[in-house]
């Protein structure tokens, strides 16, 4: 079985797919992994036109980052990383159905709009994740401050952050169009969290 698991950025995908793993005892990759397999083979003015974070994003340079682009500009550089992925991902997708192994792969690149080819395929399972209260992602995002986090380890600015939330809301409208016009399964993570996590792995198991 190949599970999908796409949507929202901090929606809840990495999170789902560890619990996949090991409950299943089946591997996981992130699209954002393989973006760095499939980066190296373009060259030059190709490179940075279909990879546009290699311009805009600067871990370092994070309130910059949000005051500079808008959320709509931030999901429409990652639409366009995602069809520059998406050849690679197809193609790995195929080759383990095929070979008939199990695997996870998650990722805000795994689009609605590609991963309908496998709509109607009894071995491939799909969902995706959203949030789309801009208040509880902005709560959320503070609520994040002494963990493990790139965003909140490197800006102390609430108006960043705020704008962070805003984007993840752009992200969270533009997932839920897209699965409805396709008709997957999309899960809204911004209350009881857990739970949420928990209903959408008996969903794919069963």
């Amino acid at each position: 079985m190949i599970y999908l698991i796409g949507g929202s950025p901090r929606g809840g995908k990495s999170i789902l797919s560890r619990k996949l793993s090991k409950v299943l005892n089946v591997p996981y990759i992130s699209t954002d992994n393989l973006r760095l397999v499939v980066l190296p083979y373009f060259k030059g003015n190709e490179k940075h036109k279909n990879f546009p974070y290699l311009r805009i994003f600067d871990s370092a340079a994070i309130d910059k980052f949000f005051l500079q682009y808008s959320g709509k500009e931030i999901l429409n550089a990652d639409i366009k990383e995602a069809r520059s992925i998406w050849p690679g991902t197809k193609s790995l997708i195929d080759h383990l159905l095929v070979c008939k192994m199990d695997y996870i792969i998650e990722g805000v690149h795994l689009l609605p709009s590609f991963v309908k080819h496998y709509k109607n395929n009894k071995n491939v399972k799909v969902a995706f994740f959203i949030k789309l209260n801009e208040e509880k992602i902005y709560q959320g995002l503070l609520r994040n401050k002494n963990n493990s986090d790139w965003l909140t380890n490197n800006t102390k600015n609430k108006k960043t952050i705020r704008l962070a939330a805003k984007s993840l809301y752009d992200y969270g409208k533009f997932f839920l169009k897209e699965t409805k016009k396709y008709g997957f399964k999309c899960f809204n993570t911004e209350d009881n969290f857990l739970d949420k996590i928990q209903k959408a792995s008996d969903y794919l198991r069963n």
